[in-house]
């Protein structure tokens, strides 16, 4: 198959969610198929170019233009576009785009992500929409939980916006890939288009556990920490959970790993958290922990720090909502808590029951072995591409 993937954002290094995600899938499936990609990218982008180009058949770049966001979110108050569209629309990207798809006929054209269904695409195509969450349930879940009058009403208004615009997406790709079978559900019901479970995976060799003891009293949490989620989820964890287990365990240390941390994050750190900023590599750090938490109250998706952990054997705790749309069951897996006191309680649990920390780790790690290895995962993309070539040779050979 001849496949073009456009992205938002370069994809590589996979350090983050998002980039992991399209990062794997080019890997995989340009083993098999030709692969062209285009992204935006900055100028001084050229190694992580050359990275993708040994094993894509083609990389296009189109420069990212950078104005400021709180500029660009007060005009999109007043435009009936929605920020996530106007923050990702280019004239010269769709002028590449345009051009590209004249000059070479692709088989499959995957969008990653619905604030790139804003351009158009040809009409030949396979065009799948690659949604690594439902952004609209992002947009409302951010506007119940945030604390700000202001944030909570830019969300309400760019959530009516978007879920216009996203669900309109829906209704005008060939098919949809979502991270989990409950998203896939509900865009299916919604736009009566074809949607795939294509979930999130993991490296398992990669995400391993080492062979060094954990620190009984180290805990982590890992992501990109200028993400509104992660760095709610790290506010939230430090102000209202991490007092309640420090009363108990007056050594623990919660490390906040993940780059660009935000102020707000930064201003986090004190005798027992530690917020490291960017790391080369954050496995020393989750191998350290005894038990790694995923305080997560806003998002949509699936998160790969979640089968990350589990990979390398971590005992968790997590949110309801930090591991929705994975298969993971409480008290089998991890254990999930939804207040600030039980999530408390779960952690000191774990630290203080090994045993139980490490059968729940044992679980972890043989459901992704299982079920979330990227290989597998890009077998079903695959599989789901090929159902919508048949579906759409069906009419023109009628």
């Amino acid at each position: 198959m001849r496949i073009l993937v456009l992205s938002p954002v370069l994809p590589y290094p996979p350090t983050w969610g998002f980039v992991t995600r399209v990062y794997q899938f080019l890997r995989l499936l340009a083993s098999r198929h030709s692969v062209t990609v285009l992204t935006y990218a900055d100028r001084d982008d050229s190694e992580e170019v050359a990275a993708l180009r040994e094993f894509c058949t083609a990389v296009h770049t189109v420069p990212l233009e950078r104005g400021s966001k709180r500029l660009g979110q007060l005009r999109s108050l007043v435009s009936p576009v929605s920020y996530q569209w106007r923050s990702h629309y280019s004239p010269l990207m769709q002028q590449r785009l345009t051009q590209l798809t004249a000059d070479e006929q692709f088989d499959v054209i995957q969008v990653e992500s619905s604030q790139l269904a804003c351009f158009d695409f040809p009409a030949g195509p396979v065009l799948v929409l690659d949604e690594h969450n439902i952004e609209y349930e992002l947009l409302y879940r951010t506007f119940l939980t945030e604390r700000s009058p202001l944030r909570r009403a830019y969300n309400w208004i760019e959530f009516r916006k978007f879920r216009r615009e996203e669900t309109g997406a829906w209704r005008r790709a060939t098919g949809i890939s979502a991270t989990s079978a409950r998203e896939a559900e509900i865009i299916q019901d919604i736009a009566g288009r074809p949607a795939r479970s294509v979930p999130n995976g993991v490296d398992v060799r990669y995400f391993s556990a080492g062979d060094e003891p954990a620190d009984p009293d180290a805990i982590v949490l890992t992501g990109l920490m200028k993400y509104r989620p992660n760095v709610d989820a790290a506010v939230y964890f430090v102000r209202e959970v991490l007092p309640r287990i420090v009363s108990a365990r007056p050594k623990l240390v919660f490390y906040i790993v993940g780059g660009e941390p935000s102020d707000e994050v930064r201003q986090l750190a004190g005798p027992n958290v530690v917020v490291t900023g960017t790391v080369p590599d954050v496995r020393p750090f989750v191998r350290r922990a005894a038990v790694f938490v995923v305080p997560l109250r806003m998002g949509s998706g699936t998160r790969l720090k979640v089968l990350e952990g589990l990979s390398m054997e971590k005992a968790m705790v997590s949110t309801s909502l930090g591991c929705e749309g994975i298969d993971v069951e409480h008290n089998r897996h991890l254990l999930i808590a939804d207040d600030a006191a039980s999530f408390a309680a779960a952690v000191l649990s774990l630290l203080e029951d090994p045993a139980r920390a490490r059968a729940l780790a044992d679980a972890g790690r043989e459901l992704v072995e299982a079920k979330y290895r990227w290989e597998s995962v890009v077998d079903g993309l695959e599989s789901f591409y090929e159902e919508l070539l048949r579906r759409t040779a069906a009419p023109r050979s009628a």
